[in-house]
């Protein structure tokens, strides 16, 4: 398993832990309790913590399955995404704690994320495919908006807009460039895509794979030779490869 996926796994395990020390300190204070009320309290939160550290070792033992195995199926891949989903405000608290750096525990969420994409990949019609990108890929300098339409490029060369208006028409896919979170979802829910390829900083893309639930999406990571925001960049044959995966269904 790469290393990438082993920072979040390896906090999720951390998180297991945490969990049970809490069953134990409940187990503690019950046997130490005289109120029978606090008691059935505890017990009760002690169910469910128990039930949360059952999901975890489901969720581990169920990445580490497809990993190694380098199988799975739909309903294996949606059980893994959507509890990943579920624990991944624990694994950033935990994280927190821990004094790790965020950025690693989301390049791993996307690392995951992006191996079940590749493990359920389908074929799709060059229509159902959209391409999302930042506003931040275009040149700061730039006089001409291509947030509502990407056809307004005059293709200088000096930034990448250039290459993402080239696969559209090379490939005929949907390609749309938005400012922020909420005009992204405008775009999905305007173009009604049935699979996603998306270009951002690692913060934007893990919220954007959690707020997209229903289509598939594979995220690709800016580079960012300027600072956040300014200027980005993004690997291009990145995204020429997913886009021919994604048309040949694999």
């Amino acid at each position: 398993m790469k290393g990438k996926k082993r920072i979040f796994l390896g906090i999720l395990a951390v998180t297991f832990l945490v969990f049970t020390l809490v069953v134990l300190g409940i187990l503690y204070v019950i046997n130490r309790g005289r109120i029978e009320l606090y008691k059935y309290l505890l017990i009760t939160l002690m169910i469910f913590v128990l039930f949360l550290m059952a999901l975890i070792v489901a969720v581990i033992g169920a990445t580490f399955y497809v990993v190694v195995s380098k199988k799975s199926n739909k309903f294996l891949s949606s059980f893994i995404a959507n509890f990943l989903d579920l624990f991944y405000p624990f694994v950033v608290f935990v994280a927190r704690v821990l004094d790790l750096k965020i950025e690693k525990v989301e390049q791993s969420y996307i690392e995951i994320k992006n191996f079940l994409f590749n493990k359920n990949i389908k074929r799709y019609a060059p229509q159902d495919i959209l391409i999302l990108a930042p506003h931040c890929i275009q040149y700061s300098g730039c006089k001409f908006k291509v947030t509502y339409d990407i056809d307004n490029c005059r293709r200088c060369g000096k930034c990448q807009i250039n290459d993402l208006v080239n696969f559209k028409e090379k490939y005929g896919v949907n390609v749309a460039v938005a400012t922020g979170g909420t005009l992204a979802r405008k775009v999905v829910k305007d173009t009604k895509p049935k699979v996603i390829i998306a270009i951002a900083c690692e913060r934007d893309l893990t919220s954007g794979m959690q707020d997209v639930k229903q289509i598939p999406v594979y995220g690709i990571i800016n580079e960012r030779p300027n600072g956040p925001c300014f200027n980005t960049r993004v690997e291009v044959s990145k995204i020429e490869e997913t886009i021919k995966k994604i048309l040949n269904g694999g």
